[in-house]
């Protein structure tokens, strides 16, 4: 399992600087995200994780085709690669498993940040989920005991996505808050992408996150 990655890094970095990974859309790569989180003066660190796998004219994590498999073992197996990975870069780069760690992710991003976030409790601070949705198997089998339940999120959506409606961005929603997650919840003027409004929002939202 190789993920192509790009990296960016604030002069300074110690055990409390945060960590964003990125994780973008089918048929796209990991420049597509890149941006949302900031362009200048970051005090954070990023990550772009590029799918391995191509698709179309772009890439993806995993095939969306659950005929021979199951969406939780095909789901279940790119978490393991993609937890693998996280830990992988870590220390290649040098930075400190101490570190908190954050996700960005769009679409099908969106679906494996906030898997990751709640299968793998003890390495998720939180995670930014555009225009995605929580599987059925994973609100089943989420590691919820304790103080574990941590991590905070943002969800944006928008009002006109054909992929995935609001009733389910609505239900995920539902779910982190009565599980007691920390939830900021938008809807925007789009289908199934992310408006200049939005971004300014995840901005703010992922600002008061690194700083708390």
């Amino acid at each position: 399992m190789t993920y192509l990655y790009k990296i960016s890094k604030p002069a300074s970095v110690n055990a409390q600087t945060a960590i964003l990974f990125t994780l973008h859309g089918v048929g796209s790569n990991y420049h597509d995200l890149s941006d949302i989180p900031g362009t200048t003066d970051k005090h954070f660190v990023q990550i772009d994780v590029q799918g391995n796998l191509p698709y179309f004219s772009g890439f993806t994590y995993y095939i969306p085709d659950f005929s021979e498999q199951s969406e939780e073992q095909v789901i279940n197996h790119t978490l393991r690669d993609l937890d693998a990975f996280f830990d992988k870069v870590i220390q290649k780069e040098k930075l400190s498993d101490k570190q908190p760690r954050y996700f960005l992710g769009f679409s099908q991003g969106a679906i494996l940040s906030l898997s990751y976030s709640l299968l793998y409790p003890e390495k998720s601070c939180g995670a930014v989920i555009l225009s995605g949705r929580l599987p059925d198997y994973v609100a089943a089998t989420a590691k919820m005991e304790g103080d574990e339940t941590h991590a905070a999120f943002f969800i944006g959506h928008g009002q006109f996505d054909p992929l995935f409606s609001t009733q389910i961005s609505r239900a995920t929603r539902q779910f982190l808050e009565q599980h007691h997650f920390e939830v900021a919840y938008k809807e925007y003027s789009v289908a199934h992408g992310v408006s200049q409004d939005e971004v300014a929002d995840i901005r703010n939202w992922l600002n008061q996150q690194f700083e708390a």
